[in-house]
């Protein structure tokens, strides 16, 4: 899908890949209805196999969908929906399928904000009624975001605490979480700027400022929560650092990306 090359082939319009792929775009397409698609794939289909294409993408617009049974019925399958498409794939190739799967990870980001007092901000989740518990404010991250700014995002929309991200701290994988994805969960050191405790009234039951080691004294505290607690008071331990992103430019030299490592921290 990426380096893609605009062209006709076989009746269609078509992108080409690097990795002798092709993706059809509903539309892009200029067939008068569904039959004709329905044909030209047919006609389509062995030559394409004939030129070696190793993988066929279909990008069907949501005011297309007709176009779904047309597709499964030439062999493709689903590999991803998004709003206003669904994208489905057919591999031609005899040597093992190679098209990648959908975007199978979550991106989680937590905050653990502690202010001059050395206390830290703790919220209940309005919706957790079986078994109620303090834990960081945080959640998954948007389209476009960097970690920092989920971690500050989710603090001020949890709480109405404005912090800064200081640094990472440490991060949590897991796997079959939601859907059957696997999940990132990485902890961010923040400091307080500004705001008061004011709890959302759509996820949040209550939040409050408690000091780290009272936190950590809970005989219900859940065991991966205190390890993260843990992995930030070892830090204080072991010195001012932290796990902070410096951005480095990509292989494209049009834009940047971010490299997070273990740096002395300047507070």
């Amino acid at each position: 899908m990426e380096n893609q090359n605009s062209l006709k082939s076989e009746g269609f319009a078509v992108h080409t890949d690097v990795y002798k792929g092709i993706t059809i775009d509903s539309k892009d397409q200029d067939f008068k209805d569904d039959a004709e698609f329905d044909q030209c794939l047919t006609n389509a289909i062995p030559k394409w196999q004939e030129k070696r294409v190793r993988g066929l993408w279909v990008k069907i617009d949501v005011k297309h969908s007709s176009l779904v049974p047309v597709c499964a019925k030439h062999g493709f399958d689903f590999n991803h929906a998004q709003p206003g498409y669904v994208m489905m794939t057919r591999w031609l190739s005899t040597e093992q399928n190679r098209l990648p799967e959908y975007a199978n990870q979550y991106l989680g980001v937590a905050g653990i904000v502690i202010n001059d007092k050395g206390e830290m901000l703790v919220i209940q989740e309005r919706f957790n009624v079986v078994a109620p518990h303090w834990k960081l404010p945080g959640g998954l991250a948007d389209k476009g975001e960097d970690i920092a700014q989920t971690a500050k995002r989710e603090v001020y929309e949890e709480t109405g605490i404005e912090a800064e991200f200081v640094s990472v701290i440490c991060f949590r994988h897991q796997h079959n979480f939601r859907f059957g994805c696997s999940d990132f969960y990485f902890v961010c050191l923040m400091k307080p700027v500004g705001g008061e405790i004011r709890p959302c009234p759509h996820e949040i039951a209550a939040c409050k400022w408690i000091d780290v080691d009272e936190f950590l004294s809970n005989p219900h505290l859940q065991p991966n929560l205190k390890l993260i607690v843990e992995s930030y008071k070892n830090r204080q331990k072991n010195g001012n650092v932290g796990i902070i992103p410096q951005p480095s430019l990509h292989y494209n030299k049009k834009s940047y990306v971010n490299i997070y490592s273990i740096q002395q921290l300047n507070q």
